[in-house]
């Protein structure tokens, strides 16, 4: 038989019938909206034994009707210990409930199987007539979902400051490596300047005798216009050569943003060749250096391509201080050396026949401010930033040595042009 709401209570507090007037529209309304409540609704006593539970709580905490009417609302409910210290320990459980101190808190209700359930609680009095306190009714949410939303919002926000760390962190190791690029440029530069002096030194004694004949030939009365046409040809001639050394010099030193772009490897080739070419001469190497035609157009950054190249070559005539053989060669490689599928790959080798490379050290090669050479002629940065170009490039490279027999650097580069 169906038990009012108000007849529940009423029977459960020992109401007096007088006290709890009749009124059937009002308690049908109240029945169902208890029911339909998402939230858990208990009704305790001042005893605070459970006289009603609606099915919103049955549901979540899995239990029958029997098994939570007329048992202590401890049975499903629990609060912090520091809550229950606030709390008199001469109250009843229902006055207990009634206190401001549990007002508005979080508890949590033990289900019939499971792990406790995190939720807000509201507790309010039921007053009878003439407003006299005759139990509790408690209002539970369940936490989980929000505290999902808050778990999830603080991992997200985690997440967020995390990759913007990573990316900080990213920046700031790019940034780090253009100076290191840069630096190990300015020393590459300085090795090369001495050959660079010399190369220039040349040509402007040159020029000198040529200027110094001529102003003879001024004072003297002697001037002869052809020759001097043929003087200040050759005077011309041997100042572009000048300029070009000294604008590669530059063009290599400035310090650029990289940038990829479509290019021919022999323009670089060429021109990292050009630079060391009187230094190799200035020590007895013969230099020997092809590109095989038809080569792939790659995708890279031509200054830090050439930096490069420019330290293996200045490398290779260090390693022959008294002479040699230093061979560049750049073709497009076979199936078996392809880094990956259905790509075209130009390989390049930087071959000399120097001291060599001790079996021991070929492994520490990449490593930075490793060197083998002495002092004053490198600080063991070149190969590392080599190395870390022609990575970022989507390349490749190697090296095989024997002692006494010299060294090959080999380096590896896809093109983006299609195959055919």
């Amino acid at each position: 038989m169906a038990i009012s709401i108000i007849e529940l209570v009423g029977k459960s507090m020992k109401l007096d019938k007088a006290m709890v007037p009749e009124n059937k529209p009002v308690d049908n309304i109240c029945a169902q909206m208890i029911t339909v409540m998402s939230d858990m609704v208990i009704l305790v006593d001042l005893d605070g034994m459970v006289i009603l539970a609606n099915q919103a709580t049955l549901s979540l905490l899995g239990y029958s009707e029997e098994e939570i009417l007329d048992n202590p609302v401890q049975k499903i409910l629990s609060i912090s210990q520091d809550k229950e210290n606030e709390l008199s320990s001469n109250k009843t459980m229902g006055e207990r409930l009634l206190d401001e101190a549990l007002a508005n808190i979080e508890g949590f209700m033990t289900p019939k199987e499971g792990e406790p359930i995190p939720i807000s609680l509201r507790s309010s009095a039921i007053k009878g007539c003439p407003r006299i306190v005759s139990g509790i009714v408690l209002v539970a949410r369940d936490l989980r979902p929000t505290k999902k939303l808050i778990a999830d919002a603080a991992r997200a926000e985690a997440e967020r400051r995390k990759r913007k760390e990573l990316q900080q962190a990213y920046d700031e190791l790019k940034r780090l490596q253009e100076q290191l690029i840069q630096s190990e440029k300015m020393a590459s530069i300085g090795q090369i300047a001495a050959g660079v002096a010399h190369e220039i030194n040349n040509p402007i004694s040159g020029i000198m005798v040529y200027l110094h004949s001529l102003v003879n030939d001024l004072e003297n009365d002697q001037f002869d216009r052809k020759q001097a046409l043929t003087f200040l040809n050759d005077s011309k001639h041997e100042l572009t050569r000048c300029s070009k050394i000294i604008n590669r010099l530059l063009d290599f030193s400035r310090q650029s943003q990289p940038m990829l772009a479509p290019l021919n490897l022999d323009n670089i080739l060429d021109e990292s060749y050009s630079i060391l070419d009187y230094r190799a001469k200035l020590q007895d190497i013969e230099m020997v250096y092809h590109i095989d035609s038809g080569l792939p157009r790659i995708e890279a950054d031509s200054d830090q391509l050439k930096q490069v190249f420019l330290n293996l070559i200045l490398n290779a005539i260090q390693a022959m201080p008294h002479g040699g053989c230093l061979a560049i060669h750049a073709m497009q490689v076979n199936d078996k050396e392809k880094l990956t599928k259905n790509t075209k790959v130009v390989r390049i080798d930087v071959k000399d026949t120097g001291c060599g490379i001790a079996k021991e050290n070929i492994d520490k090669l990449f490593t930075p401010f490793f060197t083998t050479k002495e002092k004053g002629e490198g600080i063991g940065l070149g190969l590392a930033v080599a190395y870390g170009i022609i990575k970022r490039h989507g390349g490749d490279i190697r090296v095989k040595s024997s002692k006494g027999k010299g060294t090959t650097f080999s380096i590896f580069l896809e093109s983006k042009e299609d195959l055919e």
